[in-house]
């Protein structure tokens, strides 16, 4: 039987010095209410350690060497996969609403709790994805929503999800690169009007509307909120990368080595 997130994930990897280096502006979560507020906090970033998508293939190829772990063939495109049975591991995606970037039977998740107008998500989302397209299926991405720039955020969060009524994970991911593109960031929406986007993206725009209209994915939305409130998550991007029984949290945006550090450190400290 698959395991929900909130009883499989174990945090204590210490991974201190990663949280340390990775401080970005963030944003502070009310746990009694499970609402997020705007106030920021400035703090200095980094420069990325891997430059382009080359380099992060080629030092994510030295991480799985070195941790001993072979290579997964790609079953099909990394535009987001459908979820469907998976075999019975320590953490595995538990609904159809899961939002899944890559294999679904990956070895390494990387859980993204995330804001379509956080300035440094936007930042971050790209990064992801490109680890998870070099890693030759060890990786994948599952999608949470953590909409805390007022209205913008969650008419966004909506659209998102409101493209799976018309193509599932892959119209979600191929949106959701757009909504990226198009925010403008901390509350202020976006820089093109959602039917148009809509249309770049092969979506209906007028059953996107109506969809965010009627609300329907409100409830998706609210779990992953009060999933983030559960597990203390208190800024935006927040990462959980999973590996078998094994996780470690990164409050604040990582760069793609940071990523492969983590994983390392996870495969390398026992069996799954």
């Amino acid at each position: 039987m698959k395991k929900n997130i909130l009883n499989s994930l174990i945090f204590g990897i210490p991974l201190m010095v990663m949280v340390s280096t990775a401080a970005f502006f963030t944003y502070q979560i009310d746990r009694q209410s499970q609402l997020l507020n705007d106030l920021a906090i400035v703090a200095e970033t980094h420069k990325p350690v891997v430059n382009n998508k080359s380099e992060l293939l080629d030092a994510f190829a030295k991480y799985i060497n070195a941790a001993g772990l072979k290579p997964e063939s790609q079953k099909q495109s990394n535009v987001g996969y459908r979820t469907g049975n998976k075999p019975d591991t320590a953490y595995a995606p538990s609904t159809d609403n899961e939002r899944i970037y890559g294999n679904p039977d990956a070895q390494f998740y990387i859980i993204e709790y995330s804001d379509f107008e956080c300035q440094y998500c936007k930042q971050h989302f790209p990064i992801v994805m490109d680890l998870v397209d070099s890693s030759q299926g060890n990786i994948a991405m599952v999608f949470k929503h953590v909409p805390v720039h007022g209205q913008a955020s969650r008419t966004e969060a909506l659209a998102a999800e409101c493209a799976v009524e018309q193509g599932g994970n892959p119209s979600f991911f191929q949106l959701s690169k757009a909504l990226f593109r198009y925010s403008q960031s901390d509350g202020h929406g976006l820089s093109a009007p959602l039917d148009q986007i809509a249309r770049e993206t092969g979506l209906d725009p007028n059953r996107l509307l109506e969809c965010i209209n009627a609300a329907r994915p409100s409830s998706k939305i609210a779990d992953d909120v009060r999933e983030a409130g559960q597990l203390g998550i208190q800024k935006t991007p927040t990462n959980i990368v999973v590996y078998g029984d094994k996780s470690a949290i990164v409050q604040g945006a990582v760069d793609g080595a940071g990523f492969m550090q983590m994983m390392a450190q996870l495969a390398g400290s026992g069996q799954k």
